[in-house]
């Protein structure tokens, strides 16, 4: 059984993970899913001054305080850019980091840069006053009619400076054992894109067929693959290498 780390993506917060921890439970893992600050429950401690580096430090802390090690990180979207931070930063107390259809981080390059010109657009057009980003269209996440008023209301604008904060230093793909789960219906390119530069890295490629935000779409689902994943055994050096 593993100990899983859920952390969510931009506007959410750790509410949206609850069907999927539950189900995960249900299969005998221990599941952990906090709330980035200034996100979901935290929204009203939301200021100027988030980044990448807050959030990064959040679950840092989270980890440290918890006394999590050997840990599996489920990383939504987003929240890619704090699992690559954190695989370099703590890499003994990772045991596997599943990119959930995530950014990939690019060494000292921003969600901005790595992303490209068709999401810088995308985050001019969704500005709003005070350095923040208002959600993005429910089509964007996938997620199906029928959680849409679950799912919607729950949004909360996110800080421009997470998505324009470069990655502090050096990616290393290698730095702990990676796995990809690549949603099938996602329509970002960037993201789609992804799956092609886990595979570059060697890295296992899982395809989903659901949305951009399983866990809210189909939980069990996700939840049954994450469970694969925590089977799954981990490759020699010289196999993550070719």
């Amino acid at each position: 059984m593993a100990d899983f780390l859920l952390i969510h993506g931009a506007f959410q917060g750790g509410w949206v993970w609850s069907e999927t921890a539950a189900a995960l439970r249900e299969l005998g893992h221990g599941v952990h899913s906090p709330t980035l600050s200034g996100c979901g429950h935290l929204h009203h401690s939301m200021r100027r001054g988030l980044d990448l580096n807050t959030y990064i430090q959040d679950m840092a802390n989270y980890i440290l305080f918890e006394g999590l090690s050997q840990v599996t990180i489920v990383a939504s979207s987003f929240a890619g850019m704090i699992c690559g931070a954190l695989a370099m930063r703590t890499p003994h107390l990772v045991r596997r980091a599943v990119y959930l259809d995530a950014l990939i981080p690019e060494s000292n390059r921003s969600f901005v840069e790595t992303a490209g010109e068709s999401f810088h657009h995308m985050l001019e057009a969704h500005r709003l006053k005070g350095g923040r980003i208002q959600p993005w269209p429910l089509q964007v996440f996938g997620v199906d009619a029928d959680k849409a008023d679950w799912f919607r209301p729950r949004l909360c604008d996110f800080p421009e400076a997470a998505f324009r904060t470069p990655f502090p230093g050096e990616f290393d793909p290698l730095s702990v054992d990676s796995v990809y789960i690549a949603c099938q219906r996602t329509p970002s390119p960037f993201i789609r894109a992804m799956a092609s530069k886990a595979e570059r890295y060697g890295w296992p490629v899982l395809p989903l067929d659901s949305g951009h935000c399983p866990m809210a779409s189909c939980p069990r689902r996700l939840a049954s693959l994450l469970g694969a994943t925590a089977r799954m055994e981990s490759p020699e050096p010289a196999g993550l290498a070719a």
